[in-house]
This record gives structure tokens, sequence and C-alpha cells, in this order.
């Protein structure tokens, strides 16, 4: 464990530039309860704001990536319910917040089954690599309940309005092939496959140029909110300033000598 809070929930381990976050609950298909709430909050507080951290890999132990909610804590609560959720959700809708406006680029590799809550986890990525025989569960409806964890927002990015509406109001089970055609994952690969192909594309990262990714991921998440024109403009006045990263110039130094680029993420 490399971060300075430990957890339960999950193990992390930082090395060469990559953080490897692994959800360590796998007899219990690993849930999201009030425990892995704060504990992902603090985590995604501290990881993005390590400068030694320029990608981050998101896998999970056991035969499923995530059942979701708690649902046996949940009915526990009784008449407190609703403040659990709240006290719940602050935490993990920071957490997930930090972790898709982090400047390090995030790849997720969904091994196994994936629902409610953590489906929202999953579609926050950058990237997401799902094994052929996982499946995508929207449950909330199933149970009575509505949506949470970002999940009207990061599946409408990836999906469109209208399919992601669909994906909730009919409380859809989608195999692999269906999610990568409706844009909700990005490469479908064998079972045995997935993690060592999301890890290749996490190193990858961490090995390149992080302020120019950092940039990338930050004009594509405002720009469904600005004017064609602020767009323009910004995207000019980044790029100008990651023309003066030590990056930049490596890379056209790269290019000029006919060699690979070595990237230092500054």
């Amino acid at each position: 464990m490399n971060l300075a809070n430990p957890t339960t929930s999950f193990e992390c381990e930082i090395a060469d530039g990559l953080a490897h976050l692994v959800l360590n609950q796998p007899s219990r298909g690993n849930p999201i309860d009030g425990a892995f709430c704060r504990e992902f909050n603090l985590a995604m507080a501290e990881l993005s704001e390590r400068d030694d951290v320029r990608a981050l890999l998101i896998s999970a132990r056991g035969k499923l990536f995530s059942v979701g909610g708690d649902l046996n804590a949940l009915a526990e609560r009784g008449a407190a319910l609703p403040a659990t959720i709240k006290s719940w959700t602050a935490d993990l809708h920071a957490g997930i917040t930090r972790m898709i406006r982090m400047r390090a680029p995030v790849a997720v590799a969904v091994q196994g089954n994936v629902a409610g809550g953590s489906v929202s986890l999953m579609a926050a990525a950058d990237l997401v690599v799902i094994g052929k025989s996982a499946r995508i569960a929207s449950a909330f409806a199933k149970i009575g309940f509505s949506p949470d964890s970002g999940s009207t927002t990061t599946l409408t990015r990836r999906m469109g309005p209208a399919r992601a509406r669909r994906f909730f109001l009919l409380a859809e089970t989608l195999d692999a092939d269906a999610a990568l055609s409706a844009g909700l994952v990005d490469l479908v690969v064998n079972d045995e496959a997935v993690g060592p192909e999301a890890e290749r594309i996490a190193r990858e990262w961490a090995s390149g140029p992080t302020e120019a990714l950092g940039a990338i991921k930050r004009l594509f998440l405002q720009s469904p909110h600005r004017s064609l024109e602020s767009q323009l403009e910004d995207e000019a006045q980044t790029l100008a300033a990651i023309s003066r990263t030590v990056d930049a110039k490596e890379g056209v130094a790269a290019f000029k000598q006919k060699r690979k680029p070595r990237f230092v993420g500054k």
C-alpha cells in the first residue's frame, strides 16, 4: 500500500508513474458501502495531487468487478436510510469528481460483471477495457431507486442522453459487445487479456507527456458546456502553455532527430 491513509476496500500500489487501485472485497462482490466511499474519496484526493502519479489503473479481484451499492447494509438503516445515502454519496461523489478532473488519465479493467453505481465509476474513466463474458447492469429501477454516483452524467457523456436514459428506465443489462456499440466501453478483449491490456495502456500513459494528457482530458470535459468561440480560444491558450513544457520540447526534438521521445511528465 502506497497511500497515506490505509484502506479496507482496496489496495493501491504506485510505481514508475502508475497508480494501481484494486477493489479488494471479492467475497462480498466488491460493493460500494460507507467504508468504500470514505476510502475512495481519500484515495482520489491524494492520487490527484501526487506528482509521481502519471496514470491510474483501476481493477478488481474476484469473479465480479462490483455489485454496486451494498443493499444489505442499506436495508439495515431503516428510517436512517436517506441520511445514510447522503453521507455515502458525499464522499463517493467527491472522489469520482476528483478522479474525472485529475490530470492523470484513468483506465479501468472490467474482468467481471458490474452493476449499479459501479457502472458510473467505470464510465468515469478515460478508457474502459472489458472482458467478453462481462455484463453491465442498470439495477436501480429494479429495486425502486434512482441512479447516483454521477450516472446521469458519466453515462450520458459516453452513450448520449437518449441511450443512457433508456439504459436506466428499462433497467437494461448489456453484454460486452452491446456496451461497446453504445459507447459505454472502449475495448472488448478475451477475459484473460483484460488486466494485461488495461495495464499496457496505463503504463504507456505513465511514461507519456502527462501535462498534455491532462490538458486533453480537461478540454474534452468542458467542451459540451462552452461556446465554440470560447472552446477554440481555450484550445489555443492551452496549446501555447503546453508548448512550454519539457515534454513538448522533447517531443519536437525527438521528431527532428527521428527517435522515440523520452517524456518525464513535466
